[in-house]
């Protein structure tokens, strides 16, 4: 084989990622010098597809896959078994899970959400009774229904290597009830979990919807993204080996951003919510009551919807 051959099929084997034409999740923002590179799917279907289309590796940064090669005990399960959960599902402790969730939900205090019903002079429809009786007010009106109000909830899936599982699965808990809080209080969730990460001058950050307002929510759908850890660190591990880095983004796969960060690179809105690392939500992962409390305080959510006192709701019922 001659010289000029063999560097044409060596250069052949290098690959560099996906690319805007190809990939219809994937776009590049440039901001000064630092180069966003954002891959977003509306939908666990949507990076199921993706996957399994097998998106080439951009090998001249990542030599080796750590989606692949990382250890069971760090990485959970391959990542073949990991891409399946998408659409089959994540059974691991899940039965805990939805047990701990009905605990936290059985304290909620329950807000009807249909209109109520009061007696007036005028009014829509006529309250017999009260007419016999000869009561001054003898009509029945309805309340005018309350505004349709949206938010989005963004999840960061980041956290420290020394973060235990019952603080992750607390988190993916307390979120859930959130969810239900707030649609008890007629706002329309969107909801989304994420990674974000920079190397010297460039910067990823993958999205994924998990729930559209309007949308029923979907626990079991929602439980594999959240505590499982073949999410962070074999699929999107694999995403992000698909994309055109420059940087050595080969030794770390990125240092997690700061809150500031994170909405500047994402363009998170200030109105949105971001929930970061159990830790950082107060989560301690000991009285999963407890953690509710702190993490409803840091969210700061008594201004806009009252919200139980779960700790103290708790002894309440136990005595």
């Amino acid at each position: 084989m001659s010289l000029d051959k063999q560097v044409e099929e060596d250069s052949a084997e290098i690959t560099y990622g996906v690319s805007e034409d190809t990939c219809p999740y994937f776009k590049t923002v440039t901001r000064g010098n630092l180069t966003i590179y954002k891959m977003n799917f509306k939908s666990l279907s949507g990076l199921h597809l993706f996957l399994t289309g097998n998106p080439v590796v951009n090998n001249n940064v990542f030599y080796t896959q750590r989606s692949i090669k990382g250890s069971e005990k760090f990485a959970g399960a391959p990542l073949e078994e990991a891409i399946g959960y998408l659409i089959g599902g994540y059974l691991k402790d899940f039965s805990m899970f939805v047990k701990l969730k009905k605990e936290i939900d059985s304290v909620n205090v329950k807000y009807e959400a249909k209109r109520k019903v009061r007696t007036a002079v005028v009014g829509s429809r006529p309250n017999v009774p009260a007419f016999i009786a000869g009561a001054p007010k003898t009509m029945y009106r309805m309340d005018r229904a309350k505004e349709k109000k949206f938010i989005d909830i963004y999840i960061n899936l980041a956290y420290d290597n020394n973060t235990t599982e019952v603080q992750v699965r607390n988190r993916g808990i307390l979120i859930l009830n959130l969810v239900k809080l707030l649609e008890n209080n007629d706002y329309g969730v969107n909801l989304k979990v994420f990674e974000a990460c920079m190397v010297e001058n460039e910067a990823f950050c993958a999205t994924v919807g998990l729930k559209q307002p309007g949308e029923l929510l979907n626990e079991k759908k929602c439980y594999f993204p959240m505590c499982g850890k073949e999410f962070l660190r074999r699929i999107l591990a694999r995403v992000k080996e698909s994309v055109p880095f420059k940087e050595n983004w080969h030794m770390s796969y990125g240092q997690v951003l700061s809150e500031g960060q994170t909405r500047l690179i994402m363009d998170i809105p200030e109105d949105a919510i971001l929930i970061d690392a159990p830790d950082k939500m107060g989560i301690k992962g000991e009285d999963i009551y407890e953690d509710a409390d702190a993490f409803l305080e840091k969210i700061n959510l008594d201004k806009e919807i009252a919200v139980p006192h779960y700790a103290k709701m708790n002894e309440e019922e136990e005595f």
